[in-house]
């Protein structure tokens, strides 16, 4: 027995038009790379605690992911936003502010996430 292309099919990613943003939503993807940065940036900055940059790019990875899965979903991007707020927050919570190259790098990349969060809520509400 074949599957039959069918447009009420929900096996098929085009039976939806909301689901044709999902996965293509260029702000979300950025987030995912700034997380991927964040999580890897211990290998080459010091004076952070690499926890810090390691859970919380995590978590902005799986953040942006779950964006891009759901088409930028407003909690979603909520969610990115408040990682990129405690990850800009970090330096002076983990006592790391007076090590420049891991400070900026978190105030660099928290910034970016929220931008980009912003920008990936204003699409999606653009196309609502």
């Amino acid at each position: 027995m074949t599957t039959q292309s069918h447009p009420m099919n929900p096996m098929h990613g085009d039976a939806t038009m909301s689901h044709s943003q999902h996965w293509r939503t260029w702000p979300d993807w950025v987030n995912v790379v700034v997380g991927a940065y964040v999580a890897l940036a211990p290998l080459w900055t010091t004076g952070a605690s690499a926890v810090w940059f390691i859970v919380l790019g995590i978590l902005a990875i799986a953040a942006a992911v779950w964006a891009l899965d759901t088409g930028s979903s407003s909690a979603s991007e909520w969610v990115q936003m408040a990682i990129g707020v405690v990850l800009f927050v970090s330096p002076w919570f983990a006592s790391y502010s007076g090590m420049a190259g891991a400070a900026w790098t978190a105030w660099i990349a928290g910034v970016a996430l929220v931008v980009f969060a912003i920008i990936g809520m204003m699409m999606a509400r653009r196309r609502a």
